[in-house]
C-alpha cells in the first residue's frame, strides 16, 4: 500500500506520516516545495497511489478571510487532487467549522471540499476542537485508522 499525505510538514501533517511509518505504511509526504496547491500540476509524478490524505490547506481563519489564494489552495487545489487520482481512497481533514463557523471561508470552504469529495466516495475526518500536543498521537492514530473506514463523515473530538 503507498500512502501520500499532503502537508506533511504542517502540524498535523507530520504527526500522521511519524505514525503512518511507526505502523510501517509505505508513506510519503508533500511539502510547499513538492506540490504547489496554487497549481497543483500532474498527480501522475507521485505514482500510483492508494490513499490520499489531503492535509494541506490554510488553517488561519483570518488568512482565509484576506488572503485571495486561499480559495484555490482550500477547495480548488483539494477537489482537483481527488480528481486526478480516481483510483485512490480520498481522506480529507475537515473541521467542525462545517458545523459552526459556516459564515466564515474557512467553514465555507471545508464545506464546499466536504460536499464534492463526498461524491467521490471520500472520507471526510472532521476535526473537533482545539488540538493540542498532548493530544496530537492519538488524532494521528484516529487518521491512520480511517484506512479501514468507508465513505462518510467520522467526528474526531477533543
Amino acid at each position: 500500500m503507498k500512502i501520500l499525505v499532503t502537508g506533511a510538514s504542517g502540524y498535523i501533517g507530520r504527526a500522521l506520516i511519524s505514525e503512518l511509518h511507526e505502523e510501517g505504511l509505505n508513506a510519503i509526504g508533500t511539502t510547499r516545495e513538492t506540490l504547489n496547491l496554487i497549481d497543483v500540476g500532474d498527480m501522475k509524478r507521485f505514482g500510483d497511489l492508494d490513499i490520499v490524505y489531503l492535509c494541506a490547506y490554510k488553517s488561519r481563519f483570518i488568512e482565509c478571510e484576506d488572503d485571495p489564494t486561499a480559495y484555490r489552495i482550500n477547495v480548488d487545489a483539494q477537489i482537483e487532487i481527488a480528481r486526478q487520482l480516481p483510483k485512490s481512497k480520498i481522506i480529507f481533514l475537515s473541521s467542525e467549522a462545517v458545523e459552526r463557523a459556516l459564515h466564515t471561508n474557512y467553514g465555507m470552504h471545508k464545506a464546499l471540499v466536504e460536499t464534492a469529495l463526498l461524491t467521490k466516495e471520500a472520507v471526510i475526518a472532521r476535526i473537533c476542537g482545539k488540538v493540542t500536543d498532548s493530544r496530537l498521537k492519538s488524532l494521528a492514530i484516529w487518521l491512520r485508522c480511517l484506512i479501514a473506514m468507508d465513505s462518510g463523515v467520522y467526528r474526531w473530538t477533543t
